[in-house]
């Protein structure tokens, strides 16, 4: 659950110790507390409240809440000392309840001061009114790529929130059981055919990176922006669909409900490769160890890209903030964004990519760091897409029921192809 701001506190001493005093013995208080260290007193401590969404494929847990504290402490040691006695309550909330969440808060000007969420959910709470407009100036809007910063304008143009910090999709495997990872479909179905066991999740967004590899992805963002479809790209989405139900044919294949089942897999041994979140990195570490490896997605035939949804993740300003905590929460933002701390940030925790545009990594050396890189660009393929089905819930609940029903040879890829066609024809 959130922590939110206490109610108002008592008046602080120090704004009412002079009652009562004669006025001959005001000059010697102010030269006392001057040399007491009255510069100090008069500035106490800020306390900034962050609430943080957390993604439907993690689960919130204690090891879950200890990465996101060792995240934080990263950025907020350097933070402090540029602002000493700055201090940030962090609480964890499911992104898909913070719209609720933050509406019954906003009522009660009961709002956290910031907001780190995904870049659709600013948009939700900004068309709900719940964030602010985030004020950036124009040199510190160059810091950014013009099409990320277009994923979290509103209709008017204005910035749901600041960009920070993007989670990559990658593949993961177990060193003990495969040598590297697979580059290619193909030689990710040999794998499995060779005792080499493989989980995937039918969760959309954890799918997606699939129709890219077969050459889907066109067509798609064709059906969910309401243009009219060729009979081409429906044989394309029907080869996507058909590769999928024939992958779940496979014996050492298997689809999972959700991410968390898939990560649990692949850490219990029973499977060797999986898709998985940069964010789930410490976790898997820490159960896996040496034995984690770390790559892109496997690309299709003919030069065809994986498409991974990566998470763009932003700091949205909550509305009823004083006038300290919100100038301390800009202070705070950009600070965040600035290319030394980014660099720290992905360096320090090789779990997220920076959004600065501006930032040099150090990709000798490092599989995951290229592997990420790799993710970014892949990605960039399916933003349309992704952004048009986070508009509502509605598509993505009939889709991930379709991928369900296909997968478990309930359905036909002809049929679940003129199904999907509708369901994404609607949302555009």
């Amino acid at each position: 659950m959130f922590l939110f701001r206490s109610p108002r506190q008592h008046r602080p001493r120090w704004l009412s110790c002079h009652r009562k005093l004669p006025s001959r013995l005001l000059p010697l208080l102010a030269t006392t507390l001057l040399l007491a260290g009255c510069d100090r007193a008069l500035k106490p401590p800020t306390v900034l409240y962050l609430a943080s969404g957390v993604d439907a494929d993690q689960r919130i847990n204690t090891e879950l809440r200890e990465v996101f504290q060792e995240r934080l402490g990263l950025v907020l040691k350097g933070f402090r000392r540029l602002h000493p006695g700055t201090s940030v309550q962090m609480a964890i909330y499911p992104e898909e309840l913070l719209l609720q969440a933050i509406s019954r808060r906003s009522r009660a000007g009961l709002e956290p001061d910031l907001m780190l969420i995904d870049g659709d959910t600013a948009l939700k709470l900004r068309h709900a009114g719940l964030v602010d407009p985030f004020p950036a100036s124009p040199d510190l809007l160059r810091s950014f790529d013009p099409a990320l910063l277009d994923r979290v304008r509103d209709a008017n143009g204005r910035l749901a929130g600041l960009p920070v910090l993007l989670h990559a999709q990658l593949s993961c495997y177990d060193r003990r059981r495969l040598r590297e990872a697979p580059r290619t479909l193909e030689d990710l179905l040999k794998r499995s055919s060779s005792d080499q066991a493989v989980g995937l999740s039918v969760d959309p967004f954890n799918l997606l990176w699939t129709a890219g590899s077969l050459g889907a992805m066109p067509a798609l963002d064709k059906a969910a922006s309401g243009r009219a479809i060729a009979q081409s790209d429906r044989e394309a989405i029907e080869r996507w669909l058909r590769w999928l139900q024939l992958s779940s044919a496979q014996q050492r294949i298997t689809f999972f409900a959700s991410q968390p089942e898939t990560d649990a897999e692949l850490m219990a041994g029973r499977v060797a490769w999986i898709p998985c979140r940069s964010m789930s990195l410490p976790m898997l570490r820490r159960h896996l160890g040496t034995r984690l490896g770390v790559a892109p997605l496997p690309d299709g035939p003919n030069q065809q890209r994986a498409t991974p949804v990566n998470r763009l993740r932003v700091l949205a300003l909550g509305r009823h903030s004083s006038a300290i905590g919100r100038a301390r929460a800009l202070d705070f933002v950009r600070y965040s964004v600035n290319p030394l701390t980014q660099r720290t940030m992905t360096t320090g925790s090789l779990t997220v990519l920076p959004a600065n545009r501006f930032v040099t990594l150090p990709m000798q050396g490092s599989a995951v760091l290229n592997a990420m890189a790799v993710a970014q660009e892949q990605g960039q393929q399916v933003n349309v897409l992704v952004a048009l089905l986070r508009n509502t819930d509605t598509p993505l609940t009939g889709i991930q029921g379709l991928l369900t029903q296909l997968v478990f040879g309930e359905a036909s890829p002809a049929a679940s192809t003129e199904k999907l066609v509708r369901i994404l024809q609607r949302q555009g």
